[in-house]
C-alpha cells in the first residue's frame, strides 16, 4: 500500500478525530515531513483535512471521497479485493472480467459513474457522476443452485437495512428486488450467479447495486418512476455496511430467516398489481411471498398463480 493510501486509511479509520502527525509517521514508517507533504497533496485532491499544531490531522466527517482505502477502513479488514474507478462501463462487467482472470477473493468494485450500467432483464441503469452510488460485490456463498434464488431477496434486505441505518428513510422492496421510497425507485439490484451444474452449486455470485443518492434530473423514460434518497451518506461506509450485511445473510442463506425481513418491507403485499405472462396481461392481488422469494397472487378471474420472475407494476 502506498503512503497516500496508508494515510487515507488512518484518517478514514479515525474520521472526525485528530490523529497526531507523529502517530501517522510511526504507523507508516516515514518521517513527519513526509506525512505533512502527503497531507497537503490530499488536501489539493479535495480531502477536507484540518491540521492543527499539537493535535494533528482530522478528516472532516462530511468529507465524501470514494476510495479503496476509505472502503477498506470502513470494512475493517484487509482480505477483500477493492477497486475504485472514476468511470467504468459497468462494475458488474468489471467483476466478471476479474473472475475470468482468476479472481478468487471476495471483492468490491465501485465507480463514481458508469457508462453502461446494467439493470435487470437487459435494461440499463442511469449512473451519473457525483450523485449516486454504484458498486458490485463478488462473494462465494456455500449455496446450492436451489438456494441461490434467495440471494436476490437477501441483497434487497441487506440494502434496506443499510439505508435505514445511515439515513432517516424507510425503504420498501418492490418484488423482486427494486428498492422504493415514497412510491419511486431509488435503487436497483442485479444478482448474477456463476454456477457449477455438475455439482449443482454456486461457485461465485456478483451482486450489482446502484443507488440514487441526490440525482435530481433523470432521462425522460425514467420521469415519474425514479427518485433519490435526497441525501448523501458517507459512500465508503454505506458500501461497507451493505457488503457486510450481504455477507452475513449469505451465511444464513439455507435457513431463509431473512425472508421475514423481506416480507416486512414489501411494497406489494396486499396491493393490486399488473403483469404479463405468456403474452397475456393480468391484473391481480399480491397475496404472499414464500421463503424462495416466489410471489403468490390471485388474478381478477380468481385464478391463483405463483410468480418466480418477471416484472410487475404496483397500483399504489
Amino acid at each position: 500500500m502506498q503512503l497516500r493510501d496508508k494515510i487515507i486509511y488512518i484518517l478514514e479509520s479515525n474520521k472526525g478525530d485528530y490523529v497526531s502527525g507523529q502517530a501517522i509517521a510511526t504507523s507508516c514508517g516515514v518521517s513527519r515531513s513526509a506525512v505533512a507533504k502527503c497531507i497537503n497533496a490530499l488536501k489539493s485532491e479535495g480531502y477536507e483535512i484540518s491540521s492543527v499544531n499539537n493535535l494533528g490531522h482530522r478528516l472532516d466527517p462530511k468529507c465524501d471521497i470514494l476510495s479503496e482505502s476509505g472502503i477498506r477502513a470502513a470494512l475493517g479488514d484487509d482480505g477483500t479485493e477493492i477497486k475504485v474507478f472514476k468511470t467504468i462501463d459497468s462494475t458488474s462487467t468489471e467483476a466478471k472480467r476479474a473472475l475470468n482472470e482468476g479472481l478468487s477473493a471476495e471483492a468490491v468494485f465501485a465507480s463514481e459513474s458508469q457508462t453502461a450500467g446494467r439493470g435487470r432483464r437487459g435494461k440499463s441503469f442511469y449512473s451519473p457522476s457525483g450523485s449516486g452510488l454504484y458498486f458490485s460485490c463478488v462473494l462465494y456463498p456455500n449455496a446450492s443452485l436451489s438456494d441461490s434464488a434467495a440471494l436476490t431477496s437477501a441483497a434487497a434486505v441487506a440494502v434496506c437495512k443499510a439505508i435505514e441505518h445511515t439515513t432517516d428513510t424507510k425503504p420498501q422492496i418492490k418484488w423482486v428486488n427494486d428498492i422504493f421510497i415514497d412510491g419511486k425507485k431509488v435503487c436497483g439490484i442485479l444478482t448474477e450467479a456463476v454456477s457449477d451444474f455438475e455439482s449443482q452449486s454456486v461457485q461465485a455470485v456478483i451482486i450489482g447495486i446502484g443507488i440514487n443518492l441526490t440525482t435530481d434530473i433523470f432521462p425522460e423514460e425514467l420521469g415519474g418512476i425514479a427518485a433519490s434518497l435526497g441525501c448523501k451518506p458517507d459512500r465508503c461506509r454505506l458500501i461497507a455496511e451493505i457488503f457486510k450485511n450481504i455477507k452475513e445473510l449469505c451465511e444464513k442463506l439455507p435457513d431463509k430467516n431473512f425472508m421475514n425481513d423481506y416480507r416486512a418491507r414489501s411494497l406489494v403485499l396486499g396491493k393490486r398489481i399488473t403483469f404479463t405472462r405468456n403474452g397475456i396481461f393480468y391484473t391481480a392481488t399480491a397475496e404472499s411471498i414464500d421463503d424462495n422469494g416466489e410471489l403468490s397472487v390471485i388474478a381478477e378471474n380468481g385464478e391463483k398463480m405463483l410468480l418466480n420472475s418477471g416484472e410487475i407494476s404496483v397500483k399504489l
